[in-house]
């Protein structure tokens, strides 16, 4: 993979992908100067600027509290609970939240979220519409608000049917039994029959299923009727809340089933929140915390807040072991937090999942969309063999996203997207091409959706967007002139004037950007795209260009570093182009590295030239002798995962992260056991995608190994059938290798730090973007693309 073989490479002539090379002789030492002391300047203005960000959302963060807008719905339903004393309910127990209503009518006569801007939000309109109407109604109070109200209702009615809305959870139940509610109140709603006929017809297979765990959730849409008794002693919460929902919680009290911890839940929360208004949910913390992690690493900025996030995850695996309610009586929580917890080295595990493992056991209708997908990202998060709950999780939770989006049913666009999104080759994501694409749909209005639309402006702010673009342009500045310096590496190194092979530089550049995220990592990111481009240019000639005695030339002068003279042999042009490139690389580096590390690591860098090159002879020996079926696949992989290349990328790059490490840690098994992981996993991925390709041209590959072993055991079966068995064998590879890698990286206290082990992950990560676990090859066009808006172009 990291020789880069047969992936997209743009042209150099391309100048849409080039930064640009401005050469004035005569100016040179003065450009230098300004060019440096608007660097200096526009590096302090940045660095105030970043503090100041950093500043704000600290405090956001560290004050715990949590900003979420007033639901119109669940106030309107805490506002029907009558007075206690009062058993014909003449009175309302909280008038403030009546108060609230009347005082918060939207110009348009709705309630609920403005969705001026967001016309999806129509039918969550109606829904709180109605809803305030009802209170109102009940009361005998704001006559010129229901008004409004009503004819509100009267010019978008249309929204109730329209599969195009988004549908608030549980709105083809309740909003019907709304509908007769006012009814029952003599409220005469503007609905046409056909409408009305429709919307009933929608209710009754939502309401019937005696599966629907989830029924509980949306009682107050099911009315008397309802079992409330069972619900109260089989649901209610320690802080007395159904389901956390005011609205379900007032349904209780309403219908005379409710006790008194139900009274005190909603009394506690009017008078928790200054307006009196009530959220849609409560308490939200857990959630909202986990939430905002995951925020902060999607847009790229986490790395400014690790202590904050440490101890949010610390708290949230106090209470992951303690199993509290807050996050086990939530689907999208605890989902949220088993991948949050896993990923940082928590033990965490997948049988809490378990609840989630069949589609059956879980309505859809009660399920909102987003807890599908924070499903399918926890599913993703398998590092054990034996975790048949996350697998059987992913099967049901893909195919369920799949449909969606053929059959066009998500309607929020921005969520649409990010579901196709990641469905295509989740493992495959680049961190940094992750984070261009969420602070592109990151929508400082953005809401989330339950029984009733809300905004929480702890996850949805302007900080968040402000601190993720300035990163992102500092970044992207430093990321330019890099590439500016690459190029001028790429050109000194003479490797320009060689006619032949395919000249990688911009592309080995793209993909360190995307993973060393840090814009102080330029080392670190330099080092790697350098060594990729070497290792490519070197491939390209032992496979395809140089004879065999060059080849081994150029081998025998590395083993010979220490004894190089000034006066060599090289036998040719191309041989003294390529060993020059690498001995003054590995030079430079090593001179580098020694200033960071405070020793000498030039024999580790020298040896793992030495075991590269080694490696591709041996590589084209087996090429040159074609296969005669005598090679297993663990002589062929006990050569191919060095070759490909990871090794020496990773090892030489992990020397420029800022962190101190010793011989003994670069040498431990642990070291080697991730780089044979993640080598094998690139190698099978590369393997799969070329197999066909290299054997017209009677190349060796595992794939082919493993035909030639079933041709020889089963000679009765088809080729095709073999080659699909032999496909998914190396599938089945690929994945227990990608889960042992991150079994170890994941893994605490270990021998290296989590931050060199991160680079091994994400070098995973390349393999499966420039190799699709499917059959779908990264195209060049989406390549071009990343690399565009990675690299050169602004954030809008």
């Amino acid at each position: 993979m990291l020789k880069l073989n047969n992936v997209f490479l743009p042209s150099s002539s391309d100048r849409s992908i080039r930064s640009g090379k401005l050469s004035f002789p005569g100016l040179i030492s003065f450009s230098r100067f300004k060019s440096a002391v608007t660097t200096f300047q526009c590096s302090l203005e940045n660095s105030t600027s970043i503090q100041k960000s950093v500043g704000k959302i600290r405090e956001r963060i560290t004050n715990g509290k949590v900003e979420i807008s007033p639901s119109a719905y669940d106030t309107a339903w805490v506002a029907m609970v009558p007075e206690r004393e009062y058993s014909g309910g003449g009175k309302p127990c909280f008038p403030e939240c009546l108060d609230w209503i009347i005082s918060n009518q939207n110009p348009d006569g709705s309630w609920g979220l403005s969705y001026p801007g967001q016309p999806a939000l129509v039918k969550d309109s109606l829904s709180c519409t109605l809803a305030c109407l009802l209170a109102l109604r009940k009361w005998n109070v704001g006559h010129q608000q229901l008004h409004k109200g009503l004819e509100f209702i009267r010019a978008n009615s249309w929204a109730a049917s329209d599969n195009d809305q988004l549908s608030p959870i549980g709105f083809a139940a309740i909003f019907p039994m709304m509908v007769n509610y006012a009814n029952e109140l003599h409220l005469t709603l503007p609905f046409n029959q056909d409408l009305l006929d429709s919307t009933f017809r929608i209710r009754h297979p939502e309401i019937k299923s005696e599966k629907n765990p989830n029924l509980g959730y949306i009682a107050e849409g099911l009315g008397e009727s309802f079992d409330w008794k069972n619900i109260i002693s089989t649901k209610q919460r320690s802080n007395g809340s159904l389901f956390n929902s005011p609205a379900t919680t007032a349904a209780a009290l309403i219908h005379g089933q409710g006790n008194d911890k139900c009274f005190e839940y909603l009394q506690s929360l009017v008078q928790s929140f200054e307006s009196s208004a009530v959220p849609s949910i409560y308490p939200l913390d857990v959630y909202t915390r986990l939430c905002l992690v995951d925020t902060l690493q999607g847009l790229g900025i986490d790395r400014h807040f690790e202590s904050e996030i440490d101890s949010i995850l610390d708290e949230t695996y106090w209470l992951w072991q303690r199993k509290e309610e807050d996050i086990f009586a939530d689907m999208a929580c605890c989902a949220m937090a088993f991948r949050l917890l896993r990923i940082r080295g928590f033990e965490v595990s997948s049988d809490e999942l378990a609840p989630y493992a069949e589609q059956d056991h879980i309505s859809l209708h009660t399920t909102g969309l987003s807890t599908i997908l924070e499903l399918y990202r926890a599913s993703q998060i398998r590092i054990y063999e034996e975790e048949t709950i996350l697998d059987a999780i992913n099967v049901w939770t893909t195919t369920f996203l799949k449909q969606q989006l053929l059959s066009k049913t998500i309607p929020h666009n921005k969520l649409r997207k990010q579901v196709e999104y990641e469905l295509k080759n989740f493992h495959g994501i680049l961190d940094r091409v992750g984070n261009r694409r969420s602070i592109d749909l990151y929508d400082v209005d953005g809401y989330h959706i339950m029984k009733s639309a809300y905004r929480c402006h702890t996850i949805n702010n302007e900080d968040f967007l402000l601190l993720s673009r300035q990163d992102f342009h500092i970044c992207q500045a430093q990321h330019q002139k890099e590439l500016q310096q690459l190029e001028r590496w790429y050109t000194d190194c003479r490797l320009d004037s060689l006619n032949y092979g395919r000249n990688v530089v911009h592309v080995a550049h793209f993909l360190t950007c995307a993973i060393f995220d840090d814009a102080r990592l330029s080392d670190a990111r330099l080092s790697y795209a350098k060594t990729i481009v070497l290792v490519t240019r070197i491939d390209d000639f032992f496979d395809h260009y140089g004879s065999r005695e060059e080849s081994n030339k150029i081998l025998e002068l590395v083993k010979e570093w220490d004894e190089i003279k000034a006066s060599v042999n090289y036998g040719s042009r191309e041989v003294e182009i390529l060993f020059t490139a690498v001995y003054d690389t590995v030079n430079e580096l090593s001179e580098k590295a020694y200033a960071e590390q405070g020793r000498c690591v030039k024999h580790l860098f020298v040896g793992l030239w030495v075991e590269i090159l080694t490696s591709f002879t041996k590589e084209t020996d087996l090429w040159i002798e074609g296969d005669d079926g005598t090679t297993t696949l663990d002589e062929y992989l006990s050569i191919t995962w060095v070759s490909i290349g990871c090794r020496i990328c990773i090892l030489t790059s992990m020397h420029f992260l800022g962190i101190k490490l010793s011989e003994e840690m670069v040498l431990s098994q642990e070291c080697t056991s991730l780089c044979v992981h993640v080598s094998t996993v690139d190698r099978l991925l590369n393997d799969l995608q070329t197999f066909q390709k290299e054997q017209e041209e009677r190349k060796i590959n595992s794939v082919s190994i493993l035909l030639k072993a079933e041709e020889a055991r089963n000679k009765e079966k088809g080729a095709v059938e073999e080659e699909l068995q032999a496909v998914s064998k190396i599938q089945k590879m690929v994945e227990y290798n990608r889960r042992k890698l991150l079994q170890m990286v994941y893994q605490r206290g270990t021998i290296l730090p989590r931050k060199c082990k991160d680079v091994f992950s994400k070098t995973c990560k390349i393999g499966y973007y420039l190799y699709s676990a499917g059959d779908e090859f990264t195209s060049p066009q989406e390549m071009m693309e990343d690399m565009r808006s990675l690299i050169h172009q602004p954030l809008s």
